[in-house]
């Protein structure tokens, strides 16, 4: 009885914790471009009438002041050019999930 008891505390304690790899993986982010976050972060998206103005810390700026911006991407600007690229953890409860595909991360 005891030396079965052991395997599976054993198989529970791995289960209830799984690798820290996973929860380490980087968020994909679809962005515009032909999905190349460098050079969204570098131009921003003129045809949504923005554009970059210092991508480090995600400041854009409209390109024609008084027509209107659609702020589809500005989101996702934000957030991925003020990561400068590297993939940020995965926030517990945002949504946040990482894709199946390892390549599909930057």
């Amino acid at each position: 009885m005891k030396q079965s008891i052991l395997p599976l505390a054993l198989i529970a304690l791995i289960s209830a914790f799984p690798a820290s790899s996973d929860g380490q993986r980087g968020v994909y982010e679809e962005v515009p471009y032909n999905n190349n976050p460098d050079q969204f972060c570098k131009l921003g998206y003129p045809p949504h009438n923005w554009m970059s103005v210092v991508p480090k810390a995600g400041i854009w700026a409209p390109i024609v002041p008084n027509a209107p911006v659609n702020s589809q991407y500005i989101a996702t600007f934000i957030r991925v050019c003020t990561a400068g690229g590297i993939p940020m953890p995965i926030s517990p409860g945002t949504g946040n999930k990482a894709p199946k595909d390892p390549a599909a991360t930057f």
